[in-house]
């Protein structure tokens, strides 16, 4: 998406159609809903940080699904990638960050880390 297309979605304040804000307005329900639907992992409470961390004193609540262990590289080597985090040699899956139309591929993903 270029420049002008963003500015005349802005324009139209049609904030489905920009995915930080589609991304921005998700409820922490609508994430548990998700992550439980995944079926896979633990469903826990996250705080994700917008702007890819050009905000870092902001902090929304999150949900996303964790796994036992690094399992970054996999993710990351996944098509497309699958982009987490880690704390405390747990790997933290942030719903936020990802499209529902995503979950299913997500899921598999995931399952096949545990299988």
């Amino acid at each position: 998406m270029d420049v002008v297309s963003v500015l005349l979605l802005i324009g139209s304040r049609d904030g489905d159609a920009i995915p930080f804000w589609r991304m921005a307005a998700r409820t922490p329900t609508e994430l548990r809903d998700r992550a439980t639907a995944l079926g896979v992992g633990q469903v826990v409470d996250l705080m994700s940080v917008p702007g890819g961390g050009t905000l870092p004193t902001v902090e929304v609540p999150s949900v996303g699904v964790m796994l036992a262990g690094d399992h970054t590289d996999l993710l990351r080597a996944h098509q497309p990638p699958i982009i987490a985090r880690v704390h405390d040699q747990k790997t933290l899956v942030d719903l936020r960050t990802v499209e529902p139309a995503h979950d299913a591929m997500l899921a598999a993903a995931l399952q096949a880390l545990t299988a």
